[in-house]
This record gives structure tokens, sequence and C-alpha cells, in this order.
């Protein structure tokens, strides 16, 4: 294995992927916003994040799984059982990808409401496939997360590309095939570029034959990921839907901008948060009296950005709302109402960081799951007295609530090492 690039390497490298994906995304929506292609923005958005999700749901967490596995590989085990592990993960989420791919297809015949929808789920269906093969996780394990970084925003620049180029002029029917072959494309190009790099880092995967017991493995260390991270995946899509459905596309498009603006800053706050992360750790690996104090004190820097970006999207719509002859400020009373909920979702992942670091998974995974179903239940139940505002209460709502879920929990590991006593 070739040398590994540095933190700050990596780190650079993670930045400018997001730049160059998720922000050609919110550069192509801003311009739909400005020449008023709100149905298109709505339609787009509405089943890219979809996309999304399906291709995290293939990954199956493989990005943390495999990267344990390659990081411990040269220590405590050879490269015929990372293979071994690579290819047992690599069967399971094909399993995943057919399966979704499948539904893809019944969707597309049975059940989509327009040219476009059917178009778009057919099309983006072989991208669910390519993600299986992704080697990210490997990547990561080696100490070059920048790399798969840079190559996770394919799919997102790719979207973006033919958004601006040749959706916009195209009739639906065109534009979704277009869009969902985009994502597709995006999502080929991106296994590829991680296996050239892994080619020219000197590894290449060894021959295995997938057992009955690796599959089982796979299975069990995949459904524990999604167990955590689907949760949220979830909740915000339910939001898109629920939108759609009963605010129509104008409002569900300005909807999508918002909250594309909000996942940007709190994406910003997760890359510091994995900076911090280490530190975290070793503070919560000892004898802990304040576990809650112990988890705000280690991550200072996490704190003060989520305060930061508060501030910034706050005056960001009031800004806006300065030029009502724009058609942003349509979108600058959400931006100000939203802007509270990045306050609250840093304190809630400040705490789900305090416990991943002290190995309390099953119960953060239970604690995920009952505050995004009660967001989902006050979006519905809020809808028609709130409007869109309705997605903003029930994003505070539900954040309150798992900080003081989070809190208890996090208090009750406290007891429990008291109850353990001094240790030798």
């Amino acid at each position: 294995m070739k040398a590994r690039l540095s933190a700050a390497a990596n780190i650079g490298l993670l930045f400018g992927g997001y730049g160059f994906g998720q922000g050609a995304v919110f550069l192509a929506q801003t311009w739909l916003i400005a020449v008023g292609e709100y149905r298109l923005l709505a339609s787009f958005g509405t089943h890219f994040l979809f996309a999304v999700l399906g291709s995290l749901v293939v990954d199956a967490g493989s990005c943390t799984t495999l990267a344990r596995h390659a990081a411990s590989s040269c220590r405590e085990t050879g490269a015929q059982d990372l293979s071994k592990a690579f290819w047992d993960t690599t069967v399971f989420r094909l399993l995943l990808a057919l399966t979704l791919a499948v539904a893809a297809s019944i969707y597309a015949f049975a059940f989509a409401p327009d040219g476009f929808s059917s178009n778009y789920a057919l099309s983006a269906a072989p991208g669910l496939m390519f993600v299986a093969w992704n080697t990210a996780g490997l990547l990561d394990g080696f100490k070059f997360s920048g790399i798969s970084g840079m190559s996770a925003a394919f799919p997102y620049a790719s979207s973006a590309l033919v958004l601006v180029i040749a959706a916009r002029h195209a009739s639906p029917d065109a534009a979704g095939a277009a869009l969902g072959a985009a994502f597709s494309a995006g999502c080929l190009l991106m296994v590829a570029t991680q296996w050239i790099a892994l080619g020219n880092l000197g590894w290449r995967p060894h021959a295995r034959t997938t057992t009955l017991s690796g599959l089982r493995r796979a299975a069990r260390e995949g459904g524990a990921m999604l167990c955590v991270h689907l949760p949220a995946q979830l909740y915000g899509r339910a939001q898109v839907v629920l939108s759609a459905a009963w605010l129509g596309a104008e409002t569900t498009a300005l909807f999508l901008y918002a909250k594309q603006i909000i996942t940007g800053a709190l994406q910003v706050i997760a890359f510091v948060q994995r900076v911090e992360f280490p530190t975290l750790v070793a503070c919560m690996s000892g004898h802990n009296e304040n576990p809650l104090a112990t988890v705000f004190r280690a991550q200072k820097l996490v704190a003060a950005t989520g305060l930061a970006f508060t501030a910034a999207v706050s005056t960001a719509g009031l800004v806006a709302a300065q030029f009502p002859e724009s058609r942003f400020s349509a979108v600058a009373p959400l931006l100000s109402a939203f802007s509270p909920a990045i306050l609250t979702v840093t304190a809630v992942i400040m705490m789900m960081q305090g416990l991943a670091a002290s190995g309390a998974y099953e119960g953060l995974a239970l604690d995920i799951a009952i505050f995004h179903l009660v967001g989902v239940a006050a979006s519905y139940v809020l809808l028609d007295s709130l409007g869109v505002y309705a997605f903003i209460a029930a994003d505070i709502v539900s954040t309150l609530l798992g900080i003081l879920l989070l809190a208890l929990r996090l208090g009750r590991s406290r007891q429990r090492v008291a109850a353990m006593g001094p240790q030798p």
C-alpha cells in the first residue's frame, strides 16, 4: 500500500467533493428558482432525494464497516480476510440493490403518477446496481477518505449538469429519463474512479466464495448501520412527500431549496465533528462523572460552528427579504424560520456522537427512531394549520425531544459507570 494522505489533504478533498457535487446541485436549483421553474425543481428534487436514499440503503453503512475492516487488516487480518469481508458485503449490497431495482420497476409501471416519475425511476435504477460495487469503505480505511469523498460527487454533478443543459427544454417524460440516466452515469463514474484509485494504491481483492455465515455477518453489520442512519433520511423524505401532496409544486420547490441550505450548513458542521471525534472518544473512554458536560466540552468547535451557521442563515433570510422584487424573497421567511433548527440539530448530533463514542449503538438507534417518528407525526398533524411551517415546527419539536432522550441516556451511562465502581 502506498503512502496515505494527510488528514488535512483528506479534509480538503472532502470539502472539495462536497462543493463539486452538492454545490453543483445547489447552483442548478438556484438557477431554476431564478427562472421560475418551480415544477421542474420540485419534481427533480423529490426524485433525486429518493435516488440518493436508495444509494444509501444499498451501501448499508459499508463506508463504516469496511473502513473498520480495512483499518485493522494490517494488524489483525490479512488481505485474504479483508477480501472476504469485501465480497460478503458486496453480495449483500447487490441483494439490496436488486430488491430496490425491482421495487422501482413496479412503481414505474403500476404506481407512478406521471411520465417524469416513471422514467426517472427506471433510468435511475441501474445506478443502484453500480453503487453495490463501491469501495468507499476500503478507501476510508486506508486513509484515503478524500478520494472516496471526491468520487461521491459525481452523481450530484452529473445530475446538475443535465438539469441545467437539457431538462428544462425537454418534455417531462424526456426530462425524467435524462435526469435518471444522469444519476446512473454518475454512480458508474463514482465506482470506476474508486476502483482505479484502489488499483493505483496497489490493492486488489482476492477472489473469494461468499459463505452463508459471511453473508449473515455482512447483513448484521449493514442492518445495524441502517438502523442508525435511515431514520433521519426517511424523516426528510417524508416531509417532502407531505409537502408535494398537500402544498403543491411551488411551495415544495421553495421548501426543498431552503432545506438544501440548512442541510449544507449541517454537512459542514458534520465535517468539523469528524475532526473532533477522536478527542471525544478519548474523553468518554475513562471514568466520567458528567458525560453530558464532557460531550459539549470536547466539541466546542462543533458548538461554535452551529451557532455561527444559525446566525448566518438567519441573517441571509433577513437580507433576502429586503429585495421583494426578487424571486428569492419567497425563500427568505423559510430561511429565517429554519435557522433555530440548525442549533437544535447541532445539539442532537453532538450528543449522538457522545453515545457513539462510548459504544452505545443500540440505545442510540432506538432514541433516533423515536424522535424522528415524532417529527413525522408532528409534520402531518400541524400541516393544515401551519402549512410549510409545520415542517419547521416539527424539526424543532423532534430535536428538542431528541435532546431530552439522548441527555437521559447519557445520564444513565454515567450511572452504569458509577455502579461498576473504581477499576483496578
